[in-house]
């Protein structure tokens, strides 16, 4: 497996040609990521942010980076966050094109039956989709939403099963939907049988405030 960072410590990496993962990538302290424009990073197992660890993603001028993660190996992990029954860490988008995906995980947020931890996302173009009940940002299956909060960009947000669109995961238990806060941006959040935004099937709405 690829690791990034080391703990107690910032780690700075600079994607700057089109790059390709075959493992999952495991973020371990604080790690943060500049995509280069014009360059594609793709993590074809994803990465993991496990709770007490944070990624943060940024972009250069023209915010034509990109970063697609994927969580679709059959055992549950988000696209980017927990693993399978782990809590997501701190993850913050700060621009690029970000996409990512999981089975019963989340997008971005907890491994099936994690809670999503803390994630922000103050810019870039954000899409993510969970095909099997996690929350597209949130919770993974059954686990609760954590703490999320949109302040800018363009977050398209999809549960295709029992997730919320943004918020808990759906099934099990049912996750409740944490505490979401929208002030800017463009969102769209989407859900068959969660909220769009709140909690997954199940679960309670959590606290949820757009200005």
């Amino acid at each position: 497996d690829a690791t990034w960072g080391d703990d107690g410590h910032d780690g700075w990496y600079v994607l700057n040609a089109d790059t390709q993962f075959g493992s999952r990538i495991s973020v371990t302290g604080d790690v943060h990521l500049i995509l280069k424009d014009g360059c594609t990073l793709t993590a074809y197992l994803g990465i993991n942010v496990a709770d007490d660890n944070s990624l943060t993603v940024y972009a250069q001028s023209n915010g034509t980076g990109a970063l697609v993660a994927s969580g679709r190996s059959g055992y549950g992990p988000a696209g980017i966050g927990g693993s399978r029954g782990g809590a997501g860490g701190k993850i913050t988008i700060n621009g690029g094109k970000v996409t990512a995906t999981s089975d019963t995980g989340a997008g971005i947020g907890g491994g099936s039956g994690g809670a999503g931890g803390n994630i922000t996302i103050n810019g870039g173009t954000v899409t993510v989709t969970s095909e099997s009940g996690g929350a597209g940002i949130g919770g993974g299956h059954g686990g609760d939403g954590g703490t999320i909060s949109i302040t800018g960009g363009n977050v398209k947000a999809t549960s295709n099963h029992s997730g919320a669109g943004i918020g808990g995961g759906g099934d099990g238990d049912g996750g409740d939907g944490g505490t979401i806060s929208i002030t800017d941006g463009t969102v769209e959040a989407t859900s068959n049988y969660g909220a769009g935004i709140g909690g997954g099937h199940g679960g309670d709405g959590g606290t949820i405030s757009i200005t």
